[in-house]
């Protein structure tokens, strides 16, 4: 059974706001509020009857897609290893500011926010954690602690992957942190680099769009040992 119809006005909003994934994708740092209107085909008013200016429009199309990112990922990831879910999905909100820093940028400014960014994600995270943990994949569970830390070195990492002065190669201090936080949680570290490698997409497959709009990969690796 189906739920109700959304009203006109939330379906103009999620008209706006995948409109803005498409202009994202495309244009990257300079997404305007005016391609935003003319890409979704509706006003200008009609814009600002729903955000406030261009900021305020993509902290919410940040927030969007990091609560997709998490769902697709989960999904995608549904019955499979513990730290296998775990690898994919940090994977790809971090593979998400390498594509659009703008994005990843947004998801930091709202990290101060009364509704912080980490809630859109942490209650996959949090699952991962605790069925790793109670199947002797981790050595620990959803604590406090461990989700501090592992929500708190994503989010450093995103503010290192979208700095204007990023050194080095943004593909591997991925795939360096990803396994750091495997190793973090009590996977071993040779398997922890092997998920961590497993899990980054590769460039051929790699998409700006698909990325910020929360694709993830579901092949899960052959099982070590």
């Amino acid at each position: 059974m189906t739920g109700p119809r959304p009203s006109k006005r939330e379906r103009t909003r999620r008209k706006l706001l995948d409109a803005g994934l498409r202009v994202l994708a495309e244009r990257g740092e300079g997404l305007t509020a005016a391609d935003v209107v003319a890409e979704a085909d509706v006003s200008n008013g009609t814009f600002y009857n729903h955000f406030a200016d261009r900021g305020d429009f993509i902290e919410e199309l940040a927030l969007e897609s990091l609560r997709a990112i998490g769902a697709d990922s989960a999904e995608a990831t549904r019955g499979q290893d513990p730290a296998w879910r775990f690898a994919v999905a940090s994977t790809r909100v971090l593979e998400a500011a390498v594509d659009q820093p703008l994005w990843g940028r947004a998801v930091l400014r709202l990290a101060d926010s009364p509704s912080p960014p980490h809630a859109a994600v942490q209650r996959h995270l949090r699952a991962d954690l605790a069925d790793g943990h109670a199947t002797g994949r981790f050595a620990h569970g959803d604590d406090p602690v461990t989700v501090d830390l592992v929500t708190g070195t994503i989010m450093a990492t995103l503010r290192r992957l979208t700095s204007p002065t990023r050194q080095g190669d943004p593909a591997r201090l991925v795939v360096a942190v990803v396994g750091r936080l495997l190793e973090a949680v009590g996977v071993d570290a040779a398997e922890a680099a092997t998920l961590a490698t497993e899990a980054a997409t590769p460039a051929t497959e790699a998409g700006t769009s698909a990325s910020v709009a929360g694709a993830s990969r579901s092949e899960a690796p052959t099982p070590l040992g």
